[in-house]
């Protein structure tokens, strides 16, 4: 009898890393960079969540104002109470589905961020070199890591929030993607598609 399983991508990922992978690609980011790293951060994610609870608390008061009503015929839930519940839940929605827009824009206004980049990946690490200064990261503090299909993401920790080390596709040619992708992965536990 045979058993069959289902596959998964850690089928596919390598269990060892290439020492003699070195890569370099060069990338001016644009403004959509920003959004889409933004839209990736997990402090965002959880914002999103937050969002939706509020909407379905506003949802719930609202079906109450309409079903539920007193021995006199008021409604159960009056302008007071649903009022400062739709504002709140308003702003958190704009604030939750808006950042990513409104902070790609905000990054792309500082001239920091339009520089261009050197991006290196190595059996050492991840390393980002521009004309103001590099960032680098050796990749056993690397968390985890997120491929799009925009870009590749690698997460490292600083305090509450997380450092975000990406690398858009466009600088990557088609032919070295598989590499890059196997590269990250041998270094990084946590890989996710998405």
């Amino acid at each position: 009898m045979v058993t069959l399983r289902r596959v998964t991508p850690d089928d596919y990922r390598p269990t060892t890393a290439s020492t003699s992978f070195a890569a370099a690609y060069d990338f001016t980011p644009t403004q959509s960079d920003y959004a889409d790293l933004l839209r990736t951060m997990p402090q965002l994610r959880t914002l999103k969540g937050f969002a939706w609870g509020m909407l379905a608390v506003l949802a719930v008061a609202v079906l109450m104002g309409f079903f539920l009503v007193h021995d006199d015929g008021q409604p159960a839930i009056d302008a007071t109470t649903l009022v400062p519940l739709t504002v709140a839940a308003a702003v958190a929605t704009l604030f939750a589905f808006g950042y990513a827009r409104f902070g790609g824009r905000a990054a792309w206004r500082k001239p920091l961020n339009r520089e261009p980049i050197h991006a290196v990946l190595d059996s050492k690490g991840f390393r980002h070199e521009g004309p103001s200064g590099s960032q680098s990261f050796t990749w056993n503090v690397a968390t985890r890591a997120l491929e799009t299909n925009e870009a590749y993401y690698v997460y490292v920790p600083n305090g509450l929030a997380s450092l975000v080390y990406w690398l858009p596709k466009r600088a990557v040619p088609l032919a070295d993607q598989a590499s890059v992708r196997a590269h990250i992965q041998a270094h990084v536990k946590r890989y996710r598609l998405r």
